[in-house]
């Protein structure tokens, strides 16, 4: 591809096939100093072709798998578990009695860490005043579904009664 230059009468980019031309006549030039310098160190195999590596280096080779033993084996998982558990020690605290908890004093701010725990009875009330929640619900809907097909008997009932 020829561009104008900006320079009149002057190019300053060359035909592609230009280009190609002469990186090919440079990698040669690369190839026989790369072979020559190759051939005094004496380290060409003789079945390499000149400007060509041979076989074995561009066939990539695939890394050995790791074996381990099982006692290896063994032995890392005790060290994992004994880090974990470790970590674990650390970062759990002792839990304070409920009777702490309920002395009068300032409020303190409760650690993230620690679980609040509901006494069964505490469980148990909550539970019947959900079960009163859910049935009074359940009363509203009857309700409502009866009064709602009880109004539509009623407003037929008063068009067809005659007006005196």
């Amino acid at each position: 591809m020829l561009l104008p230059s900006p320079v009149e009468g002057a190019s300053l980019y060359m035909d592609t096939a230009q280009i190609l031309a002469a990186l090919r006549a440079e990698r040669d030039q690369i190839d026989q100093a790369i072979t020559a310098l190759e051939a005094l160190d004496g380290s060409t195999p003789t079945s390499a072709k000149p400007g060509r590596k041979p076989a074995i280096a561009t066939t990539p080779s695939a890394p050995k798998k790791r074996v381990l033993s099982a006692a290896s084996r063994k032995k890392m998982a005790e060290a994992a578990k004994k880090r974990w558990a470790a970590k674990k020690a650390a970062k759990k605290k002792p839990a304070k009695p409920v009777t702490e908890a309920k002395q009068a004093g300032p409020k303190k701010a409760v650690a993230k860490t620690a679980k609040r725990v509901v006494s069964p009875e505490s469980r148990k009330k909550m539970a019947e005043a959900q079960q009163k929640r859910w049935a009074k619900k359940k009363r509203a809907a009857k309700a409502a579904a009866k009064k709602a097909a009880v109004a539509p008997v009623a407003t037929a009932a008063a068009k067809e009664t005659p007006k005196a």
